[in-house]
């Protein structure tokens, strides 16, 4: 017997080295997502974006536009880790200060917008690097790129956050600096995450990233700050969501219900050393917010004008309402985006639907709605004593119950039908307002998440 188990061992031992080489091998996924700053209602978005953050799972995720206070101790990255926990390392960098449309006072909160970093895994170190802003450009927004090393159970993983402008010219020059500083890091196993705003026609700042030089035919140049790399020195990266799906379209802009999902900025480049793409995937389909969310929007809506309403009542301390522009669909009124084109904006204290006698209209409906419920409470109370002490009920009947059941009855179903009357007549204009979404405002992401699961290999 022990003749056959020492030839077993001996037989099978070169597979059991292969097996636990093969079996060593770490997948990490990785995400990025545009979180679309604070846009259409961001105390409802976010929990959208934690259910979807769970479901998903990833190890790491990269963010661009996440908006925080003026003082950094409110940002939009530590309101998702209170959903979602068990993602306790973060890193936030504000890029620039927000400024509102035509320059006008804004609310207080979310003066300023940047890169982050959520992860599991413990982050090492992080620092940021500014991009150039080119003479003459269109694109005067501050660029920055993030760079964190992540501890991914014991191997280092180099990640990259960055959000290039819009602006073609402005592009190239963006990835003139992406690949000098990634070239500068050396590093053997790294992941970009990034919004590269990347245009169907116009693929040459991110084929540039991916190979370390341009294409000597294409419209983006090399400056002489430009030191362009190649295979022979160890650089190189390949775009996930192709090395996975192929031809495949993979559309991340927009998440509009008109015209659809029509280009791909939001990428994933996987360096060509240290890792190898196992899959990738978008997430994020704003027609599961609109089934699921839409009750919670409305209700975000509304305290949001009473807020505005108070705000007013008191004294506004600002003139525009929303913390962002509504865009080309639609107007800012009483802290929300309502639909109708973009020209009906209102200031305080001049939006009648959110002013000082709405704010007492609220304070009024709040104290009939409150007494209503004392009422509902005492008619619970009627029917648990009738139950529990049905032989004292007649001893009784005049000190507790002080109507008939059928009288109650008669009299909750006036009541609810006045509490309505009087709710449609004092709030019809803000309830117009809280009912009147935009489209957008339901397809809740501008940007999709892309996701990729990566396998790490070993030299």
């Amino acid at each position: 017997m022990a003749v056959r188990i020492c030839i077993f061992l001996i037989f099978f031992s070169d597979y059991f080295s292969i097996y636990c080489r093969v079996s060593a091998y770490k997948i990490v996924k990785v995400a990025n997502y545009n979180i679309w700053n604070v846009m259409f209602q961001w105390e409802t978005r976010k929990y959208f974006i934690a259910e979807m953050i769970n479901k998903i799972n990833p190890d790491v995720i990269g963010f661009q536009e996440v908006r925080a206070d003026a003082k950094d101790e409110r940002n939009q990255l530590t309101e998702l880790q209170e959903l979602i926990p068990r993602y306790k390392h973060l890193v936030y960098h504000p890029v620039a200060m927000v400024t509102h449309p035509a320059g006008q006072q804004g609310p207080p909160g979310w003066e300023q917008e940047g890169l982050g970093l959520l992860s599991k895994h413990p982050i090492i170190l992080s620092h940021v690097v500014n991009l150039t802003i080119g003479k003459g450009g269109v694109d005067r927004n501050k660029r920055a790129i993030l760079h964190a090393q992540v501890d991914i159970d014991g191997d280092e993983l180099d990640i990259t956050v960055l959000h290039l402008s819009y602006d073609k010219a402005q592009q190239c020059q963006n990835a003139v600096d992406v690949i000098n500083y990634i070239a500068s890091m050396g590093s053997e196993r790294s992941v970009l995450l990034g919004d590269f705003n990347a245009y169907n026609d116009f693929h040459w700042p991110v084929n540039g990233i991916m190979k370390g030089s341009f294409d000597k035919q294409g419209p983006c140049h090399a400056s002489s700050h430009l030191d362009p790399q190649g295979l022979n020195q160890g650089y190189g990266f390949v775009d996930a969501w192709v090395t996975a799906n192929g031809n495949s379209k993979g559309y991340t802009f927009s998440n509009m219900p008109e015209p659809g999902l029509i280009s791909r900025p939001d990428r994933i480049l996987v360096s060509l050393t240290g890792l190898q793409v196992v899959s990738a995937e978008i997430h994020g389909d704003g027609k599961i917010y609109q089934q699921k969310y839409s009750l919670q929007n409305k209700w975000e809506r509304l305290k949001k004008a009473y807020l505005v309403a108070k705000e007013t009542a008191y004294g506004p301390r600002f003139k525009y309402t929303c913390h962002q522009d509504c865009g080309p669909h639609g107007s800012c009124r009483c802290g929300v985006c309502v639909k109708g084109g973009d020209t009906n904006n209102c200031e305080l204290p001049f939006c009648f639907e959110c002013n000082a006698e709405h704010f007492n209209n609220f304070i009024l409906i709040f104290v009939l709605y409150s007494t209503t419920l004392v009422f509902f409470l005492y008619i619970l109370i009627k029917m648990l004593i009738q139950r529990c002490f049905a032989k004292m009920r007649r001893a009784h009947a005049r000190v507790l119950f002080l109507l008939s059941n059928r009288t109650l009855g008669i009299v909750v179903v006036c009541l609810m039908a006045a509490l309505y009357f009087i709710t449609m007549t004092l709030l019809q204009d803000t309830l117009k307002t809280v009912n009147g979404r935009i489209a957008e405002e339901m397809f809740p992401s501008d940007h999709m998440m892309v996701t990729a699961s990566l396998k790490f290999t070993y030299r």
